[in-house]
């Protein structure tokens, strides 16, 4: 090959840079798209409210739904639940699905290092564990409702994609569905 000249080889120098900046962006901007919100009360917070209330109870209503701050013990029966999680090899991405202040709490696990194996609801009354939602992984399990004595979660299921709410209540001290849980084959993880 005959020999190339300064420009050439600066030219080549600065269209490499640029490629690999551009391709750095998009890996950035694709990581921004698919990592779960760090606070979801951040992002609820500047969602725009629907209704529309009197500018004299405008302050008395925004308080009203301001949860207090956990407390230290409170803090504490949450650290206790994730790490039982952990204890089982899982992990959660929501912490705020625990409700210290309720009598039944739960926290959605997905196993370690395996984002795709599927997710589990853990069961917890007061400070103790009382087991998953079911046998088999839930490839889209949510909470969607928290009570004191229940809570109710939205399973993903196909044929055709929808999602089946069932709620949980705490009975005499046992976990009860209330409705029944999709079939494991209707909700199950894709490979």
């Amino acid at each position: 090959m005959p020999p190339r000249g300064a420009i050439s080889r600066w030219t080549r120098r600065i269209t490499g840079l640029l490629a690999t900046a551009a391709f750095l962006g998009v890996g950035v901007a694709s990581y921004k798209m698919i990592a779960p919100a760090r606070d979801s009360a951040a992002s609820a917070a500047l969602a725009p409210t629907a209704t529309a209330t009197p500018a004299h109870h405008h302050k008395a209503a925004h308080h009203a739904h301001k949860p207090k701050p956990l407390t230290k013990t409170q803090k504490a029966s949450r650290r206790a639940a994730v790490a039982e999680l952990r204890r089982q090899g899982y992990t959660t991405l929501k912490r705020t699905d625990y409700d210290p202040r309720a009598t039944l709490r739960v926290l959605v696990g997905h196993p370690r290092g395996d984002a795709g194996a599927g997710s589990y609801a853990f069961f917890f009354a007061g400070g103790h564990y009382l087991g998953r939602d079911s046998l088999s992984p839930t490839e889209s399990l949510r909470v969607v409702r928290h009570g004191k004595r229940s809570v109710t979660l939205s399973y993903g299921t196909c044929c055709p994609v929808k999602h089946t709410h069932v709620r949980f209540k705490l009975q005499d001290g046992a976990l009860a569905p209330l409705q029944t849980i999709p079939p494991s084959y209707l909700r199950a993880v894709r490979r």
